[in-house]
């Protein structure tokens, strides 16, 4: 028969009785007591979850995304669906020899690489995206860089930013990488200029679900370096959202 001595210290209501347990052994069951009831007080503790949070409406994931496409909301007001034109794409007249060499090097990879798309838009936005870079940050285009580096990295950020890059676009990367004698994926060139034309601007922001139709266009800011074909479809999704936001059907 168990004794009321060792039926007392199972149900917790006295430390262990020294002739039932050596002195170390009663000292660690004390601990372990010890940190079973304070562990069962913790989770027996009253909880307080912040309030869900409701979701966003699709309306203002989607201009918020055309935001971040365009270079703002004032910008997505204002898109439209013109052709890209080759006004005012001339290599500017540089003090600088080795600088205008790099550029027009540079455009020349480019015009080559963008006669063999069947978008003639393509050239005008690489060029376009070339221009840009010199004016925001012209070390990230000259010398030491190779011509070939830079130009595998405006197409494929370029490309990628119309949805034209990959498998199903006008070139994959493997195929760009050949086709400009370069040793790393365009990718790896592209980083850095995709970084400098949006600056600081938090353009990462979520693909509205209603156009998954739509590849996951890279966010770069600048309407101008989209062709007219994916700006109309853009037109279109603001025009949807607009009208959503404003208490009208989208449909």
């Amino acid at each position: 028969m168990i004794d009321a001595e060792y039926i007392n210290y199972m149900e917790g209501l006295a430390t262990p009785p020294e002739h039932l347990v050596c002195s170390e052994c009663a000292q660690l069951l004390t601990r372990t007591n010890l940190i079973l009831e304070r562990l069962e007080a913790e989770l027996t503790r009253p909880r307080w979850s912040e309030p869900d949070t409701p979701p966003r409406p699709d309306h203002e994931v989607a201009l918020d995304w055309l935001a971040a496409l365009c270079g703002g909301h004032e910008a997505v007001s204002a898109l439209a669906a013109a052709p890209l034109t080759e006004d005012g794409l001339d290599v500017p007249v540089l003090e600088d020899a080795e600088g205008r060499t790099q550029l027009e090097a540079v455009a020349a990879l480019l015009d080559e690489v963008a006669a063999d798309f069947p978008v003639a838009e393509v050239g005008n936005a690489l060029r376009r995206a070339l221009l840009r870079l010199w004016e925001i940050d012209p070390l990230v285009v000259d010398r030491p860089t190779q011509p070939a580096q830079v130009a595998a990295g405006i197409v494929w950020t370029v490309l990628g930013a119309n949805g034209l890059a990959g498998p199903g676009g006008l070139v994959t990367a493997t195929e760009l990488k050949e086709r400009l004698g370069v040793t790393r994926m365009p990718a790896a060139y592209g980083k850095q200029l995709a970084a400098a034309l949006r600056g600081f601007w938090p353009w990462q922001t979520q693909r509205p679900w209603g156009m998954r139709d739509l590849p996951d266009l890279e966010p770069l800011g600048y309407p101008d370096l989209l062709v007219s074909s994916v700006r109309r479809r853009l037109i279109r999704l603001r025009d949807q959202a607009c009208l959503a936001r404003d208490g009208g059907s989208p449909r």
